[in-house]
């Protein structure tokens, strides 16, 4: 009986932190962009728990530096160097007194043990130690006036002018006033769509109206918001210029289908060439209507691609441009979506490794968009499902976060990066450069590929 309450009693414990826990990574996530379909939750991931919640090798650098780089900022102020000196040595002496109880009563065998209590302290401890060793780690040359510290997960190392330093800090005898990030920080700008059915110059009238007057920074660049409105508005024109161009370039494509691969691999890089030198005339008419120079906006997106905020908010807004305009057929319900994204995909990596992979040695960021077009293919060829409105179904089922389907491309993506390793080792490396920058290795039902065809 006392068992069972002790059971029930830590079963308790647990629930109330883990829903602590996730209210506290709800209020983050509300105030951090996230991409418009998150990945699938992986399963899996719980039949290997403990290894899965481990910091990951890059994440370990935020226990190591934060705490190098706050004593070093406090050196000059007498009270809090001590302060600093006398919290290291009391934690040091209260960890090593709760690991080495903690040790006894395990060795002992006590009845009095609660495991979910005991697990949660050692993991705590076990954050202070990473902490304490960081400060207690030193570098030969290192001394007075530099203090230096490698990065985890590179083969670099940071280096602090500590003279230097001391100059840009500044100790203040009171407090900051600090508070929580809130959704209005973040809160996007809701910009209003323009109809579909104007008239090319008339798209330009309204985008020169919605996008208002250009804000400049003192670099003579697009301020952040005039930047997104420009790129939001550019796509969508581009993408009114090209609609009746990607029906025809799918119907060239699947007259290739069933023909020589070389043929449809020609087919599909004509309609590449098309679409982008449609994409650079819609960008010169609308930097023309907006009186900036190209130049200008593409130092502009250079500069805001080191802001993650602006990558997440250009990269859901390049989801939404692909999402068609074109309702989802109703025979198209999400059990036929998924298994035609399957069967689809299945062919589409199938036939990739038969007729494809020697050829992609040279050009591997061209492997996600042959991939999908290939897929896409498949499906208006054995379907009659043209591209727009099995992307309609796409969009409105969610197939990004389908589990299945999230699982099922992981698979086949995995098994295309093991033979590329096999072809040329450097073009895995390219594959997994692409994964790693928020990229899909082609085929539907992931995130899309790098100017993937989704």
């Amino acid at each position: 009986m006392k068992r069972t309450q002790n059971v029930k009693q830590n079963y308790e414990k647990l629930s109330t932190r883990l829903t602590t826990a996730l209210a506290q990574v709800n209020k983050l996530t509300e105030t951090t962009p996230t991409p418009i379909y998150g990945a699938a939750p992986d399963a899996n991931i719980l039949k290997n728990l403990l290894e899965e919640c481990e910091d990951s090798y890059f994440w370990q650098n935020f226990k190591k530096a934060a705490p190098i780089m706050f004593c070093v900022s406090i050196e000059e102020d007498q009270n809090l160097r001590q302060m600093r000196d006398m919290s290291f040595i009391e934690e040091l002496l209260k960890t090593k007194s709760i690991l080495t109880l903690l040790s006894q009563k395990l060795e002992s065998g006590a009845a009095d043990i609660d495991i979910i209590e005991y697990s949660i302290a050692t993991k705590m401890l076990e954050h202070k130690l990473a902490v304490l060793t960081a400060l207690n780690v030193s570098v030969e040359g290192d001394g007075e006036d530099k203090a230096s510290f490698n990065i985890f997960g590179t083969n670099k190392s940071i280096v602090i002018d500590k003279v230097k330093l001391r100059e840009a800090i500044t100790i203040q005898e009171q407090p900051v006033v600090e508070k929580m990030a809130t959704p209005e920080d973040n809160k996007k700008v809701d910009l209003p769509t323009i109809a579909t059915n104007l008239s090319e110059e008339e798209f330009l009238v309204k985008a020169v109206e919605f996008i208002g007057p250009l804000k400049k920074t003192s670099k003579k660049t697009l301020e952040k918001d005039s930047f997104i409105k420009v790129f939001k508005y550019m796509g969508d024109f581009a993408k009114l210029k090209n609609r009746d161009m990607k029906k025809v370039a799918q119907a060239k494509r699947c007259e290739m289908f069933s023909e020589d691969p070389k043929k449809y691999l020609e087919a599909l890089r004509a309609t590449m060439s098309e679409e982008e030198k449609s994409y650079e005339a819609s960008s010169a008419a609308m930097f023309d209507k907006l009186c900036i120079s190209q130049e200008c906006f593409e130092r502009t997106q250079q500069e805001l691609m080191n802001d993650p905020y602006v990558s997440m908010e250009l990269f859901n807004m390049g989801i939404s441009m692909e999402q068609p305009g074109t309702p989802t057929p109703a025979e198209l319900t999400l059990e036929k979506t998924v298994d035609l994204v399957m069967k689809s995909n299945d062919y589409a990596f199938d036939r990739f490794k038969k007729d494809y992979l020697d050829q992609m040695m040279q050009d591997p960021m061209l492997a996600p968009v042959l991939i999908s077009a290939i897929a896409h293919d498949w499906v208006l060829v054995n379907h009659n499902y043209p591209e727009d409105d099995f992307k309609a179904a796409l969009f409105s089922h969610k197939i990004y976060e389908n589990p299945e389907v999230s699982q099922h491309m992981q698979n086949k993506q995995m098994e295309l990066m093991m033979l590329a390793a096999q072809q040329n080792p450097m073009m895995m490396q390219q594959m997994m450069a692409m994964q790693g920058m928020g990229g899909d290795m082609g085929g539907m039902g992931g995130p899309p590929g790098l100017g993937g065809m989704f």
